[in-house]
């Protein structure tokens, strides 16, 4: 782990340099802040037909990495590996995994793991052991913020614990792994909706396509104040979504493998959409 300046200077760096997404049209006025340099057009990418679920990955999976960032009082270990495993029905894709021993939990209590755009657009700040996402424009653009590189993994399910404020319809909030690319332009997001959908969105080198659209589902809380747990699982070209402890869908895609992971806001709607982000856990995935 880098100390003191070190960190901060490499911190400050990437914030500048985190991703911005656009459902299409131009960048804002104040793409400077960004270092994304060139116009981010929209893709439409046809959705397979669901297969859910399935546990058995193609020949072309890729290794995970180990995280590398050594436990402190934001990298917290989980609970030790020997805690018996939460009972999970036939089939679901989470078999292998001990749910109650995550490999890695960050509580946000600093603000030295998670570092994204905070300018007049939008807010990413971490207050009071969360993190505070706020989307200021309903404008099609979101401005996630990514973990640094000790986080970087593959095979992975990562959840989160969210909580929007005010909102209304499509307005929501956004968790994304292999989170890589210029700019951190690429990833996997999936996102909750105020009114209780949920999407499956890939944005590679900047480009948006829709893998899953909006479905609703009985298992996401809806409305402000609603409070739901995202989880992403990520195991070799299979997505799999959960909400609230349930695998709710799941999709199939060959153009990512790893990176990093992203939390945003997304005023889609309304503007100044505030979410607060808390306890986010990882697995790391070894079939």
């Amino acid at each position: 782990m880098k100390s003191g300046a070190a960190l901060y200077a490499l911190l400050t760096g990437l914030a500048l340099a985190a991703c911005n997404r656009s459902a299409g049209g131009q960048l804002p006025a104040d793409l400077s802040l960004t270092a994304v340099a060139s116009t981010l057009a929209a893709a439409t990418v046809q959705s397979p037909t669901p297969r859910f679920p399935s546990l058995t990955p193609p020949p072309s999976a890729t290794p995970i990495r180990s995280p590398t960032a050594t436990a402190t009082a934001t990298h917290t270990p989980g609970p030790s590996p020997s805690a018996t495993p939460l009972p999970l029905p036939p089939g679901d894709p989470r078999t292998g995994l001990n749910l109650s021993a995550p490999d890695y939990r960050d509580g946000f209590e600093n603000d030295l793991t998670w570092v994204g755009p905070s300018f007049e657009g939008a807010m990413n700040e971490v207050e009071d052991g969360r993190l505070h996402a706020v989307d200021r424009l309903a404008d099609g653009y979101i401005w996630w913020s990514t973990t640094s590189p000790d986080l970087e993994g593959g095979n992975v399910l990562a959840e989160v614990t969210a909580v929007i404020e005010g909102c209304a319809g499509k307005d929501g909030y956004g968790l994304a792994v292999r989170v890589s690319g210029y700019g951190y332009n690429s990833g996997y997001a999936l996102e909750f909706s105020c009114d209780g959908h949920y999407r499956v969105r890939k944005f590679l080198s900047g480009a948006v396509g829709i893998l899953t659209d909006w479905t609703a589902s009985p298992a996401i809380r809806p409305g402000p104040n609603s409070v739901n747990r995202l989880g992403l699982l990520a195991d070799s070209s299979s997505l799999y979504v959960v909400a609230n402890g349930q695998v709710i869908g799941q999709v199939e895609d060959f153009d990512l493998y790893s990176g990093n992971y992203g939390l945003y806001a997304n005023a889609e709607e309304t503007t100044n959409v505030s979410v607060f982000f808390d306890d986010f856990h990882l697995w790391y995935v070894v079939r």
